[in-house]
Formats: structure tokens, C-alpha cells, sequence
């Protein structure tokens, strides 16, 4: 996305006053107003919440379906390059064994060994034939080689074919997960600009994420510092699908970018980081750790912690990389350390 486009910086202000989070209680800034106002505004950013959420699993999904499809790729590429190398390794003894048949031919009839090549004869001809001296060793070599060159193409080939046929699904199964992800990301939009200005306002400022933030935690090594460091620096940056930097991120691309600056490799989505590292209990939290939640699909998002009960995270479409504490996130799965 053009840098024209980006959202602008928030503002983040590192006083000594008390933390402050927009959006703690969906609604209830206009509890004043009427409870049945109130309910209807709770509903609208419930509904709200709920398509973001929607929209951000179907991106995991995606970014799930993308890393599998290139893993699949690398396995079909190093295939076709073995299969290369044995078809040429075939090629060649095949020639070698067509120049010596038509010596042989000139000379008094092709063997026994070369017409079985030639006429692709059973694998149980190379013993019978060994047993009674009817090939040279050369000629043996030559057709035991060849038959393992082949075998393996054959082998390699059905192995390729497989991984073709499942990455061609992924792909399927991420253009309809990209799909869900617009769509869902579209419906919130529509919802927002159906409301009315009150509750707007309130959507705003749950999506402003949270001011006047102190942290005094200090990270506990260099690594988790530098992912810290990393994550603030990004705060203000535009929520874009499936976007891993360097201006722009999906709540996992923050993370696996922020552990990258520290030299640390993260698995693409949510899920896989929370499967692939250390995880520790809320009391151990420490800068640097991830936090995981769950919005009712299994873990679909994550941030960053960095210290003081707060986070780092990329929300949803029409936010931007930003400050939250920990449980108005959303629902805690748990908590890792990379």
C-alpha cells in the first residue's frame, strides 16, 4: 500500500498518569442515554466486533494456506530437480547401452543383457542372467544403475504429482479464505457507516486503542528488547491483510516481524506461533512474551507484551498497530515466550 495511504501515527504519550482504554465497556458510553439505546449500541459494536473477528481468522486461514503452499513448493521443485538428474543419468546409460548394441550387432548379435534393455524385458531377468554368466559386469552395472534411476523417477514423480494435487486444493482453500476475509472486513465497514454518529464515536475510540500509556517493565535480554523496540516502532502503522511489513501488518506479521528483528524465526499465523514456542503462565509474563486469543474460531490473534499489563497488537481492517491491555483485547487463550 502506497505510503500515502497509511494511516497517520497515533499520537502516544508515556506520561505517569493512570492507563486509559477506549472501548473498555462496548456501549456504555451511552448508558446516559436510555438503557434500550444502550443495548442497541452494545449490539452494533458487538456485531461489529464479531465481523472483524470473522475477518481476521479467515486471514490466519490465509496466511496458513500461503506458507503450505509455498512449503509444498520447495518439496515439487526439489522432486523435479531429482527427477531431472536421474532422467539425464538414464538418458545416459541408455545411450551408452544403445552404442554398445550396435557394436554388438555388428559384431555377432546383440546379448542377451541389451535385448532385455531394448525389449524392456521383467527386473528378474538381472538375476537369471547374472546366475548364468550371460551379461558382463560392465553390462551389469549398467542395468542395475539404470534400473534404479528409473525406479526413483517413478517414485519421485508420484511424489510430485501428490504434492501438486494438494497444493492445487490450498490454493482453492486460500482464494476462498481470501474472499471471506474481504468480504467479512466489507461488512464491518458497511456496519460502521450504518450507525449513527454516537456509536461511531464509540467504535472510534475502541479502535483509537489505548492512551496515555506508562511502561516501566524492562524486557529481560537483548532479544526480547529488540523485538519490544521493534513493535513500538511500528505503533500508528496501517492494519492491512495478510501484510508482514515493513509499514504495514496483520496482527501475526507483527509479531513474526517484531521476533525477527531479534533474530528470532516465528511460524507465519497465530496459531502456529502459539503451537511453536514456550508457553508460560500470566504471572510470568515478561516484555517480549506473545498473548493469544481466542474469538471463538481458536486462536486467530495475537500481540506483543510489553510490560505493564499492556500490549502491542494489530486489530482489524480500519485500525492501526497499537497499544491495548491485555484482557480488552479480547479473550486470552494464552501466553508464550519465543
Amino acid at each position: 500500500m502506497p505510503s500515502s495511504h497509511r494511516a497517520p501515527k497515533l499520537a502516544v504519550r508515556r506520561t505517569t498518569s493512570a492507563v486509559a482504554i477506549a472501548g473498555v465497556a462496548a456501549g456504555s458510553v451511552l448508558l446516559m442515554q436510555g438503557s434500550a439505546h444502550a443495548e442497541t449500541t452494545q449490539q452494533a459494536l458487538a456485531d461489529y466486533h464479531k465481523k472483524n473477528a470473522d475477518a481476521e481468522a479467515a486471514t490466519e486461514q490465509y496466511n496458513a494456506a500461503t506458507g503450505q503452499v509455498a512449503q509444498l513448493q520447495q518439496k515439487i521443485n526439489a522432486l523435479q530437480s531429482e527427477i531431472s538428474t536421474d532422467d539425464q543419468k538414464a538418458s545416459t546409460l541408455e545411450a551408452a547401452m544403445g552404442r554398445q548394441a550396435a557394436q554388438q550387432y555388428r559384431d555377432s548379435g546383440l546379448s542377451d543383457s541389451l535385448k532385455a534393455v531394448l525389449d524392456d524385458s521383467p527386473d528378474s531377468y538381472l538375476n537369471a542372467a547374472l546366475a548364468g554368466n550371460q551379461i558382463t559386469a560392465q553390462e551389469a552395472q549398467q542395468l542395475k544403475e539404470l534400473a534404479a534411476a528409473k525406479s526413483q523417477i517413478a517414485a519421485d514423480t508420484k511424489l510430485a504429482q501428490s504434492a501438486l494435487a494438494q497444493q492445487q486444493q490450498l490454493v482453492t482453500q486460500r482464494a476462498a479464505a481470501k474472499t471471506k476475509a474481504l468480504q467479512d472486513a466489507a461488512s464491518a465497514k458497511s456496519l460502521y457507516n450504518s450507525l449513527n454518529a454516537s456509536q461511531q464515536q464509540a467504535i472510534n475510540r475502541a479502535n483509537s486503542g489505548a492512551t496515555n500509556v506508562v511502561i516501566t517493565d524492562v524486557a529481560p535480554d537483548a532479544r526480547a528488547a529488540a523485538a519490544v523496540a521493534y513493535a513500538k516502532s511500528k505503533l500508528g502503522d496501517e492494519y492491512v491483510y495478510a501484510a508482514t511489513g515493513p509499514t504495514t501488518f496483520d496482527c501475526s506479521g507483527l509479531t513474526l516481524e517484531s521476533w525477527k528483528a531479534a533474530g528470532v524465526s516465528l511460524p507465519r499465523t497465530a496459531a502456529q506461533q502459539y503451537d511453536g514456542i514456550q508457553h508460560v503462565s500470566r504471572s510470568s509474563l515478561e516484555p517480549g512474551d506473545l498473548v493469544f486469543y481466542n474469538y471463538g474460531e481458536g486462536i486467530t490473534h495475537v500481540a506483543i507484551y510489553v510490560g505493564n499489563d499492556m500490549v502491542i497488537h494489530a486489530p482489524h481492517t480500519g485500525t492501526v498497530v497499537q497499544y491495548g491491555q491485555i484482557d480488552n483485547v479480547g479473550p486470552v487463550a494464552g501466553y508464550g515466550r519465543p
